[in-house]
């Protein structure tokens, strides 16, 4: 056996041997999670260096040198440079077997077992147990018969089913037991599963250690000779067979292929046929490979169910295979192999007595060595280096997901979730970092949103307690049993009662009264959702109370809001007191005079509208009245006075009339009566000169009697009007009448006041398209010279030529141009149509004289007048001095602060004033000296009769000398006969007009006498 060939085929296997220690460090590596890999993958290549070493210096001189009593080899140590090739080959190939077994227990131990313990466990292995069980079974020189005990026997282990994986099963079990099973592996039904870190690399180990498989088997012939072939294909076929048997197994039981359950399987049937690989059929070797995988994948669960945690599965895959195995020699080899049993039952006592003495022995020699070692260095991590891992907590190791795992580990610890953890770029694990990174991310937006949230809602929940505290109504919450959660300030106030008091307390306890506490009490027990007083959602009058026993109106509405399953009522109590005094006195306000107390018009209008409704109303009439001097009075005693006056008319009225007549202060002093059912007219007439007398009467106003007499417009129905508003408005031109009639009586409304109010409305809307359609004209009368009749001016006079009427009278439609307000339009018209005829005469040589111009009043106190005439003449290219503007003194009277600034504006652009009507007011003189007056014309009234009568040639002689003495102009108006020219002349009056020179007349009958005027001026001028 010396020969070449057989120490280069010894040699070769031994090297595939050596392959299968990468295959185990692939497998377990793969099985273990990542952070203990590094762990397992340093283990296995130490207990390779030291059980290398240690088989070296003893364990092959115990497992095969000479034997002491089949017990213990007794020489072979050392072995050195002058050991023969053959003897040197064997050596090396059995120290694999020898790591073989060691390495087996660093897969069963893994996760949970220190780093200098476990070397101490491989040191004791292979020192005490593997070469000792290895001598009983194939003791004795490489190149004789086997000296071991049970190899006199007839044991039969071809390569090592027992004596290798067996026995590093016995020692796996055994560490396992003193070790107990990882943190986290089994829950409280004993069922729990880590997951390993690399699966395909485990897969890869498997793939190794089935080929390394081939040199374990194939070289335990210890040369290439024929058995090989056979050999190598039972190996080939078992570990098939168990990888196929577990597989179907498991995925019969499961419903799916556990990856673990194959891989465990194909090396169960690795070492099932290990033992006797060189004896069997190929289809006993699937068989024996079959039955090996199934028994890996039970006895897998049964040691989880006995909560035994074999990290990689050695203890299945090596010891109970290896049972198998050696017990399958028996049960399948040819009998022809057993020569020193005799027959197949000798063989199987005897292979269970080798599988029982190895056993045991290995087993409590573990035991025994593993108590000590435990004793003397603790055999299991600490739980926090179990929890860290191995990598780091034995090593100091670190990879990229233990560094990435401990920056995600040192965030959890601080809280502090602002910083991205390192993410190296290309790699898996750097993409499990950005991963992550995007995660904390969206993490960090979502907490930023929250809390964004969570202040919106804090801020929301204190602007609504804020609310709550301010509002003025009761908010108060309820439970389902009518107990008080919460109330608000607004709820103590009004019903007396404090905070504190009231919480927890029933509700009808406190402000439903007794009366109705039953009703709200069911109410309450259906939810407020039956028919009731009492509905969710729906505003009740009701009457509460306070705690004190006082009662008031209030307005009450229930909600409903889900705290969970349990409801809870949310009742919203307005206090209604105040709202029903207010709402009596807008109904006060809305239908009567605060003054007087009396109706106001608007609910005057509605009794009396109502009252001519009825199928067949009586005679009804409407009676308005003015006080006629009201305006004194309260101009003269105060407002004041002129309200009390108002009242004491109010109090007579009452008495005046019926309780079924209406009663109403129409406004200022203005009162309106509705005498319903009377019988005729002549006792309306009655009622009305009653009413007259009775405001006759003086008044006390203090202690000052004051008469305020009254005038009254009356309107009967039908013939007055068959409807409230035209009843109201008849009855009110009647009193336009009764006022026109000197005051302190009555008139009817008749149909002539009928046609005048048609003839009105009719002029009123003709007049509003009069200037569009250029229906107003200027006609001019002229101003001459007293002593020598010379044309001094011309006054511009506004007619209206109606195109159905002809020219209607200034004095009709000039009052209905300022009522209806289109005075300050044609106002304005006239002044630019007066310059534009001005320079029209000018342009033809006329030398026309300076025209007056008559300014109303509205239009004079318009603001911006002045700016009005300033750009008119700017406009039409007039000097100021062609234009005289005349204003009454009544104008001047209505706000001299504003009349002061027009006049100075207008005498600022050149123009000269005029005093029309002048001695017609009140107050003239004091016009005279404070207002900036040019002219003072004297009114026609007095004129017209100052050559007969002494009282008006007397005034006409004061005017003209007051005049003369503060050096104004006098005009006199209005002179139609000589006599009344020649006084004025002798009294020293400058100019005149009238009819007695020239009525007003168009612009192109003057032109005769501008003519005239423009040829005499040019022969004075020759």
């Amino acid at each position: 056996m010396s020969d070449p060939s057989s120490i280069a085929w010894i040699l070769l296997c031994a090297f595939l041997v050596f392959l299968m220690q990468a295959g185990f460090l692939c497998l377990e590596t793969g099985l273990v999670r990542s952070k203990n890999s590094i762990n397992v993958a340093i283990k296995n290549i130490t207990d390779l260096c030291l059980s290398g070493l240690i088989f070296w210096c003893f364990g092959y001189a115990l497992m095969f040198g000479p034997t002491y009593g089949g017990w213990v080899g007794t020489s072979g140590f050392l072995l050195g440079a002058d050991t023969s090739p053959w003897t040197l080959s064997f050596f090396v190939f059995q120290a694999m077997f020898c790591s073989t077994s060691a390495t087996i227990v660093s897969g069963a131990v893994a996760e949970r077992m220190r780093f200098l313990a476990y070397g101490l466990t491989a040191v004791m292995m292979v020192a005490l147990i593997y070469p000792i069980t290895g001598h009983w079974a194939w003791g004795g020189t490489p190149d004789a018969e086997p000296e071991g005990w049970l190899a006199r026997l007839g044991f039969i282990d071809f390569a090592g089913s027992t004596v290798v994986h067996s026995v590093g099963g016995w020692v796996s079990l055994a560490a396992v037991l003193r070790l107990g099973p990882r943190q986290g592996r089994f829950d409280t039904a004993g069922r729990s599963s880590i997951q390993g870190g690399n699966l395909p690399l485990a897969a890869l180990g498997v793939i190794l250690l089935w080929f390394g498989w081939f040199g374990f088997n194939g070289g335990s012939t210890l040369a290439l000779n024929a058995q090989v072939p056979l050999i190598l294909l039972n190996t080939f076929l078992a570990a098939a067979g168990g990888g196929v048997a577990a597989m179907a197994f498991s995925y019969a039981r499961r419903g799916y292929a556990v990856a673990l359950d194959l891989l465990n399987g194909v090396i169960g049937g690795l070492v099932g046929i290990t033992a006797s690989c060189h004896l069997q059929e190929p289809a006993l070797a699937v068989l024996i490979g079959a039955v090996a995988g199934l028994l890996v994948v039970l006895g897998t669960r049964w040691l989880e169910q006995l909560r035994i945690d074999d990290a990689v599965g050695a203890i299945p895959a090596h010891l109970f295979a290896g049972i198998w195995g050696t017990i399958a020699v028996a049960l399948f080899a040819p009998e022809s192999a057993f020569t020193l049993t005799g027959d197949r039952t000798q063989q199987f006592w005897v292979q269970a007595l080798g599988i029982l003495s190895i056993g045991a022995y290995a087993f409590l020699v573990s035991m025994a060595a593993l108590w000590v070692i435990d004793r003397v260095y603790a055999l299991r991590v600490d739980p926090e280096s179990e929890r860290v891992g191995l990598n780091v907590a034995e090593h100091g190791a670190s990879t990229e997901i233990l560094e990435l795992l401990g920056e995600m580990d040192q965030q959890r610890r601080r809280g502090d979730f602002s910083q991205p953890v390192t993410a190296e770029p290309n790699t898996e694990v750097g993409q499990i970092a950005r991963q992550y990174n995007h995660v904390l991310q969206r993490v960090k937006e979502e907490i930023h949103r929250r809390e964004d949230l969570l202040q919106a809602l804090t801020a929301s929940e204190s602007r609504k307690s804020a609310i709550l505290d301010a509002v003025l109504d009761c908010i108060i919450t309820i439970d389902r049993r009518g107990r008080v959660l919460e109330l608000n300030p607004a709820a103590t106030r009004t019903f007396g009662c404090s905070k504190r008091s009231a919480l927890g307390r029933a509700l009808v306890d406190i402000m439903i009264p007794p009366e109705r506490r039953d009703a709200f009490e069911q109410a309450l027990a259906r939810g407020f959702v039956d028919d009731g007083r009492f509905l969710l959602d729906q505003r009740t009058q009701t009457i509460l109370q306070r705690v004190d026993g006082e009662t008031f109106p209030a307005e009450l509405s229930v909600s409903q809001v889900l705290v969970g399953p349990r409801p809870e009522f949310t009742l919203h109590v307005r206090d209604a007191t105040r709202q029903r005094e207010i709402q009596r006195r807008l109904h006060q306000l809305a239908h009567y005079d605060s003054l007087t107390g009396v109706s106001n018009r608007n609910h005057f209008r509605q009794g009396l509208s109502f009252y001519l409704m009825t199928d067949s109303p009586r005679q009804a009439a409407v009676l308005f009245l003015d006080l006629d001097r009201f305006k004194t009075i309260n101009d003269t005693l105060g407002h004041g006075a002129g309200d009390q006056l108002l009242h004491a008319v109010a109090g007579r009225l009452r008495e005046c009339i019926r309780s079924d007549d209406l009663l109403a202060r129409w406004g200022g002093d203005e009162f309106v009566i509705a005498l319903l059912g009377v019988e005729g007219e002549q006792a309306v007439a009655q009622k009305a000169q009653h009413i007259v007398e009775v405001l006759a009467q003086p008044h006390l106003l203090g202690d000052r009697p004051v008469r305020s007499p009254a005038s009254i417009g009356v309107a009967v129905y039908p013939d007055g009007g068959d409807s409230a508003e035209l009843l109201i408005r008849n009855a009110d031109l009647a009193l336009y009448q009764a006022k026109h009639a000197g005051r302190n009586t009555s008139r009817f409304f008749t149909p002539e006041l009928a046609h005048q109010l048609s003839e009105r409305l009719d002029c009123e809307n003709d007049l509003r398209d009069a200037l569009e359609r250029e229906e107003f004209e200027v006609f001019y009368q002229p101003q001459l010279m007293i002593d020598s009749d010379e044309l001094m001016g011309l006054e511009a006079l506004l007619r209206w030529r109606h195109p159905a009427k002809g020219l209607v009278s200034p004095a009709i439609f000039i009052p209905i141009l300022e009522e209806v307000g289109l005075i300050d339009a044609v106002g304005e018209w006239v002044i630019r149509q007066v310059c534009r005829q001005h320079r029209a005469w000018q342009t033809k040589g006329l030398r026309p004289p300076r025209v007056a111009v008559n300014v109303s009043g509205r239009q004079f106190l318009h603001a911006g007048f002045a700016e009005t005439v300033a750009r008119i003449l700017a406009e039409e290219g007039q000097p100021a001095n062609s234009l005289e503007l005349e204003i009454t003194e009544t104008v001047l009277a209505r706000d001299t602060a504003q009349c002061i600034e027009t006049l100075q504006a207008l005498k600022g652009l050149g123009l000269e004033i005029a005093l029309d009507d002048f001695g017609t007011g009140y107050s003239s003189l004091s016009y005279l000296k404070r207002f900036p007056i040019d002219t003072i014309k004297l009114d026609r009234s007095f004129v017209s009769e100052c050559d007969t009568k002494e009282e008006d040639a007397a005034i006409c002689a004061a005017i003209i000398s007051l005049g003369r003495t503060l050096g104004l102009k006098t005009v006199a108006e209005g002179v139609e006969q000589e006599g009344q020219r020649d006084f004025l002349r002798k009294e020293g009056c400058l100019s005149y007009q009238g009819f007695l020179f020239s009525p007003a007349v168009p612009e192109h009958e003057l032109m005769a006498l501008l003519s005239e005027r423009a040829a005499g001026s040019r022969d004075r001028g020759h």
